[in-house]
């Protein structure tokens, strides 16, 4: 059984991508001693201009292990579902994780993942329990977003919010995650995806379509024609991402332009 780990970096801190790495290691670490067929390669790709300085840094976290790392370097940003395909469509594997710079991963994370996907042939994805770094509940599934959802998440202030709270609540599907149980209609994000290969082969990873935000909902989408995304809570990590409207205007207007091609492809829905 071969385990491929995909990580794009790209003008973070390396403190931060430092700890990814240091959980991952020891995620892996605890898996292997379960399973003696396991075959993990985890591949970071550089998708700025830093490239020594991060090999430097998973040859110190790493050191000797018993699987395979890798740091690529894409010569600039061509774009994070890109970075992504460079692993994703040239690597073979039985499962592939998609997973941010800013993730940390619980030591049993890929254990209880593996014994799911095992269990579970239908399913083609995995979202995970997520909490944010002061231990806060995260809901990374979304139901298929209006334009309205978007507005009020990102932009919205607390006090309107407060007043759209149920819609809010329903958009991140609290209820069906609280219970464990998800609708069809399920949007995961790609701060950490578990996928079945077999199932990314057939839809070709990431669409060329977007260059950043958004990638996550398409593959969704088209993952979801083929199998099932099933949320699991046993699988349990730590996202510290960030909303694009606290990131300055080149965000927000790069989450405009990906939002406009992804209702083009998909469909409106404005509320």
């Amino acid at each position: 059984m071969k385990l491929v780990i995909s990580i794009v970096y790209y003008d973070s801190r390396l403190d931060i991508l430092r700890d990814t790495l240091q959980s991952i290691v020891s995620a892996l670490d605890y898996t292997l001693a379960e399973r003696s067929d396991l075959e993990a390669t985890v591949v970071v790709v550089d998708n700025g201009s830093i490239l020594s300085k991060v090999k430097q840094l998973v040859g110190q976290v790493v050191g000797v292990r018993k699987y395979q790392w890798m740091v690529i370097g894409t010569g600039g940003n061509i774009g994070y579902g890109a970075a992504h395909n460079l692993v994703i469509l040239n690597q073979e594997s039985d499962y592939h994780l998609i997973i941010n710079p800013d993730v940390e991963v619980v030591q049993d994370a890929f254990s209880e993942a593996l014994n799911y996907m095992e269990k579970h042939p239908e399913v083609g994805l995995l979202s995970p329990y997520s909490e944010d770094p002061d231990g806060h509940k995260q809901y990374l599934c979304k139901r298929y977003p209006a334009v309205l959802d978007l507005f009020l998440r990102g932009f919205a202030p607390r006090t309107v919010k407060r007043y759209f709270s149920e819609r809010l609540q329903e958009y991140e599907m609290r209820y069906e995650m609280d219970q464990h149980a998800l609708s069809k209609e399920v949007m995961a994000s790609g701060c950490f995806m578990f996928v079945r290969h077999s199932v990314l082969d057939k839809v070709r990873g990431f669409s060329p379509d977007f260059f950043v935000y958004f990638e996550d909902f398409d593959l969704s989408i088209r993952i979801a024609k083929q199998s099932i995304i099933a949320y699991v809570p046993e699988v349990r990590i730590v996202h510290g991402g960030g909303n694009a409207s606290k990131k300055g205007l080149k965000h927000i207007l790069m989450f405009a332009k990906s939002a406009f091609i992804f209702y083009h492809i998909h469909g409106w829905r404005w509320a």
